[in-house]
């Protein structure tokens, strides 16, 4: 077995220890062993503050396409660091998201707790393939169409001007700003309430309880009350769409189930509305921040983005390609299988990471992977917004958020310059949200 040591020992702050230990793939155990194994914790979320899951999947990346690798639990998985095994098995049916494929999940015989039972539990369109995921699938597409997302443009446009000024205000007063709630969370959070349909009056009710979904300092009690206020609005909003349908996205998953030859229950529309908020959320504000700091860290490429020499869609995918905000996403074998190219085999029912931050910097792809070069010609050979039948919906109102708040960030603060060094910027403990917590600037 080949160890790799964290100097930092496990991390148990978000009650999701996020040790792993790698193995040979040839000598892998068959069935998943306990986690007091012998052999030292490797740390899946940057071996030091400041520094992304990319270095674990660098790290992982030494090992093969796909090392074994022991998860929270005593779960053994593949990890998937390879772009082109990646993309393959993203875009095929040999693997799978539903949980269903993992034996003992569902009837609790195999002890799962923690980032994994959060990500594979529930029953939404992410955890769904075949007919139930185009069947779930299919209002959330509906509802983000390309006409949606240019209806949403004026909006966007209107919520980043008021975030830019509130930070003006901000700055003044106090010097330096944390651009992560006042600037990259605040932006996606009220883009989806808006794009809700949020009723002005629960606004503002809405808008905490969201926060609380990813207030990573909040205990489990807190969280779920968060949880628990945002479905019971939603709730709200869907009887009350029910009654009467208006334009809005909670209204066009109604219409759309509606039409649909199985329509969806409440408790479904419910679910796949919590994942939208959830995804679209998330993502996007580690979108945001992580460019914002690629931009302030690297004045040479930032100088090409605001002469326009290069696009800021290009500076985004070269951001998302380098550190994309979900870092590594499960799956599960549906039968033994082999990748022909890779020569990989993989066994039924066995646990699989698709990690993106790795198969963005893979060395056989692009050259000087771990630099940040905004005229790369493989930019976009990343998997920032999934691949395959899983690509995500969401992703031209993601894009269009971001390049919004960023390119009118760069024009209203020029001078704008990190307040610590990058090695000093917190990220979420997970080797699957991939970004900053925390970045503070001075806006000169």
């Amino acid at each position: 077995m080949t160890v790799i040591e964290n100097p930092e020992g496990a991390d148990t702050t978000s009650g999701t220890p996020a040790a792993l230990r790698i193995h040979s793939p040839a000598a892998r155990p068959q069935r998943p062993s306990s986690a007091a194994a012998s052999g030292c914790p490797f740390h899946l979320k940057g071996l030091a503050p400041g520094q992304s899951n990319a270095v674990e999947g660098s790290a992982l990346q030494q090992h093969g396409p796909a090392p074994v690798a022991e998860l929270p639990g005593g779960v053994q998985a593949r990890v998937i660091v390879a772009y082109g095994l990646a993309q393959r098995l993203a875009a095929g049916s040999d693997v799978s998201r539903n949980a269903d494929h993992w034996p003992g999940f569902r009837d609790g015989s195999l002890a799962v707790d923690g980032v994994l039972r959060q990500w594979a539990g529930p029953r939404n369109a992410l955890n769904a393939d075949g007919e139930e995921h185009a069947r779930l699938r299919a209002p959330i597409q509906t509802g983000l169409t390309p006409r949606r997302v240019r209806e949403m443009t004026p909006v966007i446009e209107t919520i980043v001007e008021e975030a830019l000024h509130d930070l003006e205000v901000l700055a003044a007063a106090s010097g330096i700003v944390d651009l992560v709630p006042t600037f990259a969370l605040r932006i996606p959070q009220q883009v989806i309430t808006r794009l809700m349909g949020v009723p002005s009056g629960l606004m503002g009710e809405f808008g905490r309880a969201a926060t609380g979904l990813f207030d990573t300092s909040a205990g489990p009690a807190d969280m779920q009350r968060s949880m628990d206020t945002v479905l019971a609005l939603l709730g709200e909003m869907v009887a009350a769409g029910r009654a009467q349908l208006g334009d809005d996205l909670v209204s066009d998953l109604i219409r759309a189930s509606r039409q649909a030859n199985d329509p969806l229950s409440d408790e479904e529309l419910l679910a796949q509305l919590m994942l939208v908020v959830i995804a679209a959320t998330e993502t996007t504000v580690h979108a945001i921040g992580t460019l914002i700091v690629h931009l302030l860290t690297r004045p040479a490429q930032r100088a090409l983005v605001v002469s326009g020499e290069v696009s800021l869609d290009d500076a985004l995918d070269e951001s998302l390609r380098l550190q994309p905000p979900a870092a590594s996403v499960p799956r599960f074998a549906v039968r033994d299988f082999e990748d022909a190219e890779s020569g990989q085999t993989f066994q039924k029912g066995e646990p699989i990471l698709i990690h993106a931050a790795a198969a963005g910097i893979d060395p056989n792809v692009h050259t000087a992977p771990g630099v940040y070069d905004v005229r790369r010609p493989t930019r976009r050979k990343h998997l920032a917004f999934g691949h395959g039948p899983h690509a995500c919906p969401g992703a031209p109102l993601a894009r269009r958020e971001v390049t919004i708040a960023v390119s009118r960030w760069l024009k209203r603060f020029p001078e704008a310059r990190l307040a610590t060094d990058t090695t000093q910027l917190p990220q979420p403990h997970s080797f699957i949200a991939n970004g900053f917590t925390k970045i503070p600037v001075r806006l000169g």
